[in-house]
């Protein structure tokens, strides 16, 4: 894109279309990621017929990798710039591969004991990067889109709701209509699924790549772009308030929702006798989650942006510790519908205002330092998303280990039951306590206008001197020529 073809004003509103598709890959994320957590597992074991131990090691082995290649590989994108953009492109790079290899990595193919070993190992570690590496440029695009912050929430309920669509159809209808398409050949129904799959990630990816257009991305002198890890590790993230709270906000919410949903089923099954309540509670909670997200926009104009957040986390917190005192009966489990509920609801109403953390300290970071680190830190974003999900699975293992618990058994004794209710209430209450490092957050609406306007003035004066800069070439040109 043409300097002169981007738009310098700061207030330029996203369009419907724009605030569609700038989420949407949050829907084939979820959906993939989702496909990965439910179902991988069970296909290598039962239908791929490969060892359990080498699956385990396996996820530990990319999931790590992941973690730490997805940051350097928002490093590597924030120091390049391709013919069609800075981050469009990798709508297309990354989209179109993970399709191809999400299919591959569901699909059986008659092989030895070592050969499938190898083909599992070399598919999913090419699927998982793929997955892993697009969180940096996706969520880079949203700061070079707009600057709005009514656009950043509208853009928030999106993804919100793409998450929950990208969640419940693997969730509720996955097997079903893998069943369906198998025809009683599961092999053949997951690879069937997969390929559709992969046409909707790969026909995402390439209306991302059409519709999307970068207004907001300043150009960079050759000199410019050779910040080092170090460099925008310090000064775009460590040095950068708004960063340090966003990201820590981030974990400790995911690593809260991470042990709590670990340890759902265990306490449902052994503290109310029922673990098909599960299904209930994921249901009843889902119409207020979505509820709130709808009200955000209005609740965050009238109370701001930090005080939607502190609200709803104080909520979060106390309606999770409230638990504890919940008694085994039916009208117990009614109150615990009714505190999830509470719970879920305000949950929805943060979740869009959440969503703008992280774009904020991206703007601040190039206001405050001249740096585009976005892609880097969309990426950190993510290792923290990934790190937290792995800490809170080993977290709630461990700490049913520690209380007691015996895994298959009919019957748990009072000490570990206690234990698990601990657990499931006490310990996501006390993790979440964390997320309240938003009191610090001073970002307000007016300054976040004030940056979105010094940002614009920048692109404006950097264009004027490229355009002077192309008119000294050319003179310099005609005169020897």
């Amino acid at each position: 894109m043409k300097l002169s073809e981007q738009v310098h004003d700061e207030d330029r509103k996203l369009t419907f279309i724009e605030k569609l598709i700038l989420p949407s890959g949050s829907f084939t994320g979820t959906f993939q990621f989702q496909m990965i957590q439910m179902f991988l597992l069970y296909y290598y074991t039962d239908i791929f017929k490969i060892s359990a131990g080498y699956v385990a090691v396996l996820f530990l082995v990319a999931r790590v990798i992941d973690a730490f290649l997805a940051p350097a590989f928002g490093m590597y994108v924030d120091k390049v710039n391709l013919p069609w953009g800075k981050y469009r492109p990798w709508f297309l790079i990354i989209g179109i591969p993970t399709g191809v290899f999400g299919f591959l990595t569901f699909t059986a193919f008659d092989l030895s004991a070592e050969g499938k070993l190898v083909y599992a190992t070399i598919t999913y570690f090419f699927y998982s990067v793929f997955i892993a590496i697009a969180q940096g440029p996706g969520a880079a695009m949203i700061p070079a889109m707009t600057k709005r912050l009514d656009d950043r929430m509208a853009v928030g309920i999106y993804s919100y709701v793409y998450v929950m669509l990208g969640a419940m159809i693997p969730t509720i209808g996955g097997l079903a209509l893998i069943k369906v398409l198998g025809q009683g050949d599961d092999a053949r129904g997951f690879s069937m699924f997969m390929a559709i799959l992969a046409v909707v990630v790969i026909v995402q990816s390439i209306v991302s790549f059409i519709v999307l257009k970068e207004k907001y991305v300043i150009p960079k002198k050759p000199e410019e772009q050779q910040y080092g890890f170090k460099e925008m590790l310090m000064k775009a993230v460590m040095k950068n308030r708004t960063a340090i709270i966003a990201l820590t906000f981030i974990f400790s919410l995911n690593l809260a929702n991470g042990v709590r949903s670990a340890v759902m089923i265990h306490y449902l099954k052994y503290f109310f006798h029922n673990e098909g309540l599960i299904m209930l509670v994921g249901a009843v909670t889902l119409l207020p989650t979505l509820l709130g997200a709808v009200l955000s926009p209005m609740v965050t104009r009238r109370t701001g942006l930090r005080q939607n957040l502190i609200i709803s986390t104080v909520v979060n917190i106390l309606t999770s510790a409230l638990v504890i005192f919940i008694p085994a009966t039916e009208l117990g489990f009614q109150v615990y519908l009714g505190l999830g509920i509470l719970g879920a609801l305000f949950n929805g109403i943060s979740m869009p205002a959440q969503g703008t953390l992280m774009p904020a300290a991206m703007d601040y970071a190039e206001w405050k330092t001249g740096i585009n680190a976005n892609a880097f830190m969309g990426s950190l974003q993510g290792f923290m998303q990934t790190f937290a999900t792995a800490v809170s699975g080993a977290l709630a293992a461990g700490a049913l280990a520690l209380v007691g618990y015996q895994g298959g058994a009919a019957e748990q004794t009072s000490g570990a039951i206690l234990g698990i209710q601990i657990i499931m209430t006490l310990f996501p209450a006390i993790i979440t306590v964390l997320s309240l490092c938003v009191i610090w957050f001073d970002l307000t609406e007016d300054k976040q206008k004030q940056i979105a306007h010094d940002l614009a003035e920048r692109r404006k004066q950097a264009e004027i001197a490229a355009s002077n800069g192309d008119a000294a070439a050319s003179a310099n040109n005609a005169l020897y020529n």
